[in-house]
């Protein structure tokens, strides 16, 4: 039964899940399928548009550009020059996650053309390259928050649900004063405490752990309700009157029985922690350049100037707005799979 019921959820949920595969993997290997690394900059080619490659003498090329006027930033085509686009060739140096350094990159383009499926930036990074790199960095981060988060508030519920008294009170009164406070606010406040000019990897540890300070009361109350009816039931009373520990009855029963509503909390609150993270980011309270994050990608387009000359700057806020789409559509679907089953 729950076999049948596995590939029914998964079943319905294949086209979310297929879209997230596509945003986690293309973030995963973003070395590899970005054509520049994150930091790579063309002063010269400050917020030029978007350059698509085309058939040009019988193979694919792209146009070589210049700035005909560094006011309005507007680019022309210099006659004749064309550069031929590669595949699996070496370009930039990089280091895959930090750990193994290559030159391998599935597409690139020689001096002096500039492949631009996106369009650059003030300093003439590649906003495809920078948002691959940004979609990993959201996904990671958001991740590791959730499953501290979870671990955290997983652990609180079940042992104020199944203790009682004095532990339930103490639990929840504290939970309840988390979700008192705007999340937003609560963050930042968090991460104001910290002296800035810290490293990225400092500035990440202190968001992850903020984030997962922040998210835990929700699901902690939760799980306490769910641990509370459950300690009624028969199976929990036997266990406990031969003598299992309250640890055993977690892992042998009332976890078993909440797994499927913790999957689908867990898909639901991705989402909100990808959200934090960008909107930290935004404030210029997260990820500081010029390490990528989708949040101050899209902080680069919050002026009206950088708005006319590169509207495609926003497109950051777009690919945020998907992926939380996305994780919600794959919640929905799960959640809704699990009242059809309980259907008589």
């Amino acid at each position: 039964m729950k076999t049948k019921k596995t590939g029914v959820v998964f079943r319905r949920s294949r086209i979310p899940l297929t879209i997230l595969l596509v945003f986690f993997v293309s973030g995963l290997f973003a070395e590899f399928l970005a054509p520049y690394r994150y930091d790579s900059v063309r002063f010269d080619l400050s917020y030029m548009p978007p350059v698509w490659p085309s058939v040009h003498r019988g193979r694919l090329e792209v146009p070589v550009m210049t700035l005909a006027d560094p006011v309005l930033h507007h680019f022309r085509r210099v006659p004749g020059k064309w550069v031929p686009v590669r595949f699996f060739c070496r370009g930039e140096r990089y280091r895959w996650m930090g750990l193994f350094s290559a030159r391998h990159h599935l597409f690139c383009v020689g001096r002096p053309g500039r492949i631009s499926l996106l369009g650059l930036d003030l300093l003439g990074r590649d906003l495809f390259s920078r948002l691959l790199y940004g979609v990993r960095f959201s996904f990671l981060l958001s991740f590791s928050a959730v499953s501290i988060s979870f671990f955290v508030g997983v652990l609180a519920g079940l042992l104020a649900g199944t203790s009682g008294g004095w532990v339930d009170q103490l639990v929840m009164r504290v939970g309840e004063i988390f979700m008192a406070i705007p999340s937003l606010y609560l963050l930042m406040g968090i991460r104001a405490v910290f002296p800035p000019g810290l490293s990225t990897m400092e500035v990440t540890l202190i968001v992850t752990g903020a984030l997962a300070f922040v998210g835990w009361a929700g699901l902690a109350r939760v799980v306490r309700g769910v641990a509370r009816s459950l300690r009624e039931e028969e199976f929990v009373l036997a266990a406990r009157s031969v003598g299992v520990s309250w640890w055993g009855i977690w892992i042998r029963h009332i976890l078993p029985n909440m797994s499927y509503y913790l999957l689908v909390a867990l898909t639901l609150s991705i989402p909100a922690f990808i959200v934090g993270e960008a909107g930290l980011s935004f404030l210029g309270l997260g990820v500081s350049e010029p390490h990528p994050s989708l949040g101050n990608i899209l902080a680069e387009s919050q002026s009206l100037p950088a708005m006319k000359a590169a509207p495609w700057l926003l497109l950051s806020g777009l690919v945020i707005v998907s992926i939380v789409i996305v994780f919600n559509l794959l919640g929905d679907q799960m959640r809704n799979s699990d009242d059809a089953g309980k259907r008589p």
